[in-house]
């Protein structure tokens, strides 16, 4: 059990460092810039629904919820049968699922976007590329509760410090 904490923990500090492509805005913001043929204030627009993306976290926060709910002890043999569903839905998704959920957002946000840029389709209205930068930079909220609640459940007595850990990457 101990080695699946440290396993998560390794597993979780990569994907912090390789899910904060928003971060990266000032570097592909002027392609998008230029390819879209935007104006500044256009360009500061599309940011702002960057930055309300990446951090409104509610519903990676209800899913967590919903997709690792913690095994009741009960004595009852219905309540038991609940439990070990519940413990299935833990063990096989957990916070895979969550994860699983932003990488697809990621890459729908991401793909329409470069599809845009590339010409493949034709030039979005902005408020269209708008919503596909929101959901790009919304996946982060995923990724950032599936390994920071594992986390601070891993390691319940260093939970500042593992907090810290995941959020300086």
């Amino acid at each position: 059990m101990e080695s699946s904490k440290w396993l998560a923990t390794v597993a979780s500090i990569w994907i912090q460092c390789t899910s904060g492509s928003s971060y990266a805005f000032g570097i592909y913001s002027p392609g998008l810039k230029s390819s879209q043929d935007y104006d500044q204030s256009t360009l500061d627009s599309i940011a702002v629904f960057k930055d309300i993306g990446a951090n409104a976290g509610l519903i990676s926060g209800l899913l967590y919820t919903a997709v690792t709910v913690r095994p009741r002890s009960s004595s009852s043999s219905s309540s038991s049968s609940a439990a070990s569903s519940s413990s299935w839905i833990s063990r096989v998704g957990g916070p895979w699922v969550v994860i699983t959920a932003g990488a697809i957002q990621c890459f729908t946000g991401y793909f329409f976007m470069w599809l845009a840029v590339t010409g493949i389709i034709p030039r979005p209205p902005v408020p269209l590329m708008c919503l596909f930068m929101f959901f790009a930079a919304h996946a982060q909220t995923f990724f950032n509760t599936a390994n920071v609640v594992t986390a601070v459940q891993n390691f319940p007595d260093y939970s500042g410090t593992i907090v810290g850990i995941m959020k300086v990457l």
